[in-house]
């Protein structure tokens, strides 16, 4: 959970929002509290989408039956707006991490875990499809791992995506290397397909990887529809059934029902279906649950107490010098009241107004490494080395040259010149060809930047602005920082001043001409995807 930003909304129907859960393709996800006191994940539609009526209409129809799902393991729809300014959807919240968090923190599940796990989302999927539901992205990301068994999310309304604008700019409406054949190919998208995303979800759970590697996007779509899943490293018991749902034919595909035969009930769901350290990882999720929901809203401050009337004190009554008392002997004065001791009796009242100070959301905005996203990195090792042989080949021809032809002379110190220009370069152009690539990671966070263990973290509440600039080999990221945000730059990463802004990482240096025109799609469908109110499609 992190705290909402000023850019967020406060409240959404009758729900008010406490926290920010993370951002997807259709918008924000945030905790939110009922006026009954009941915790809800609330996902608010992003205002592009929010714009076509198509897309409304759509997100209606499958608000409705995935409000009709109720089976075991999903999270229920609470309900929904379709009709607000930004559409919106409540489900049930889930105190726990995702699966791809959990993984990615603790390693590969034990087969029993991940039996118990696939024998729930089995069932998950019953319901979803006797509801005339197909989830489509079914997903690490998209498996919450609860304190009783796992759920799913965002079940149904992904079909509300199909057919949007997004999908027109070469966005894909699901997860590369979880696509089933069917959505790579674009053919007949059902039940089956379901089923092989849970395959690939259960590989990743038992071994820490997807079926089909890590590689580009294009890469696992291929690898998806043509090449046979990397099930090596899978436990025994566990693979013939895990192929049987990676067919590439649907036919060939098991039910879920046919799943649950298979698995049998040897699993069953409880307080120790997880490690301990996951277990640990969902009661903290829990206290932290209980401490936000019960944490007093900033705008409806505890009713202070009604203090009794305080009587007159001389700092007020006192403002003029009284006049000068009769010279007849009179009763002993009480002692005066001090002036500066009535002052300080009201100063928390009347001096201590001040302009409040803006509240931190957080103490330090991070861009998680495990979230996930694309990573891009740069290439040209290999141009490198052909840089440092050519530089060498030219000096050792050289010296020959003025060993046999030329001798010694006048002329030697411009040899020796010429002779340390090249070997800077060879030199030079090694370095490159042995130091790590720049990795860029982009994920609902922000941009994370790193290279030999350092790292630079961009969130997206210090970007204005992002998008692609050049073409070619001068094709970059560029940023356009909030003001007062702009970071420095380093020896192991380089920020270029451009048109205001700055660039961040070179695209150009990702590969050769096919390489570098892939990488500049893919950066720009992250970027569309992660990054919405923020990437400028102008730039293309």
């Amino acid at each position: 959970m992190q705290p909402l930003l000023a850019s967020d909304p406060h409240r959404v129907g009758d729900y008010r929002l406490l926290a920010r859960l993370g951002r997807g393709a259709m918008g924000g996800v945030y905790l939110g509290r009922s006026r009954g006191g009941r915790v809800v994940a609330v996902k608010v539609i992003r205002p592009d989408l929010a714009e076509d009526p198509e897309f409304r209409e759509r997100f209606r129809r499958e608000a409705i039956a995935a409000s009709s799902v109720g089976g075991f393991w999903t999270a229920a729809v609470v309900h929904a707006d379709p009709d607000a300014e930004q559409p919106w959807l409540a489900t049930e919240y889930v105190p726990g991490p995702t699966l791809h968090q959990a993984v990615a923190d603790h390693g590969p599940l034990p087969e029993a875990t991940v039996r118990g796990l696939g024998a729930g989302l089995a069932e998950a999927l019953i319901a979803i499809h006797r509801a005339a539901l197909v989830h489509r992205d079914l997903k690490p990301a998209n498996v919450l791992l609860g304190p009783d068994g796992p759920r799913v999310i965002d079940f149904g309304i992904s079909r509300a995506m199909t057919g949007s604008a997004l999908t027109a700019t070469g966005m894909f409406m699901g997860t590369p290397g979880f696509f089933s054949p069917e959505q790579t190919l674009g053919t007949e998208v059902g039940p089956p397909s379901d089923v092989f995303s849970l395959g690939a979800v259960l590989v990743f759970a038992a071994t820490g990887r997807g079926p089909f590697g890590e590689e580009s996007t294009a890469t696992l779509l291929y690898r998806v529809a043509h090449a046979e899943p990397d099930l090596s490293e899978v436990p025994d018991g566990l693979r013939p059934l895990l192929a049987a749902c990676l067919a590439k034919d649907p036919a060939a595909r098991p039910t879920p029902g046919q799943m649950l035969d298979e698995i049998g009930e040897s699993s069953p769901h409880g307080n120790q279906w997880l490690p301990p350290a996951i277990s640990d990882v969902i009661a903290q999720h829990a206290t932290q649950l209980q401490q936000t929901a019960s944490a007093q809203l900033p705008d409806t401050p505890p009713p202070q107490p009604v203090a009794a009337p305080r009587p007159a004190t001389r700092t007020y009554t006192q403002a003029a010098p009284a006049a000068p008392a009769p010279a007849a002997p009179a009763p002993a004065p009480q002692p005066p009241v001090p002036v500066a001791a009535a002052r300080a009796e009201v100063a928390p009242v009347r001096d201590k107004i001040v302009p409040a100070q803006p509240r931190q959301t957080s103490q330090q905005p991070q861009v998680r490494r495990d979230n996930p996203g694309p990573v891009f990195t740069t290439a040209g090792r290999f141009r490198a080395l052909l840089s440092a042989a050519v530089c060498v080949a030219i000096m050792f021809g050289a010296y020959e040259l003025f060993r046999n032809v030329l001798g010694p002379g006048d002329r030697f110190l411009i040899f020796q010149i010429g002779m340390l220009l090249l070997g800077l370069s060879a030199a030079w152009s090694v370095a490159r060809a042995v130091l790590p690539g720049l990795l860029l990671k982009v994920n609902s966070d922000g941009l994370l930047i790193s290279r030999m263990g350092l790292k630079r973290e961009i969130p997206w509440s210090q970007v204005q602005r992002v998008g692609v600039v050049g073409s070619g080999k001068r094709a970059s990221v560029a940023v356009w920082f909030t003001e007062g945000t702009a970071p420095r730059s380093a020896p192991w990463h380089r920020l270029r001043p451009h048109h205001g802004g700055h660039l961040v990482f070179p695209i150009g240096a990702t590969g050769g001409w096919l390489s570098r025109r892939q990488e500049i799609r893919r950066i720009r469908t992250a970027l569309q995807q992660y990054a919405p109110g923020r990437y400028d499609t102008r730039m293309m």
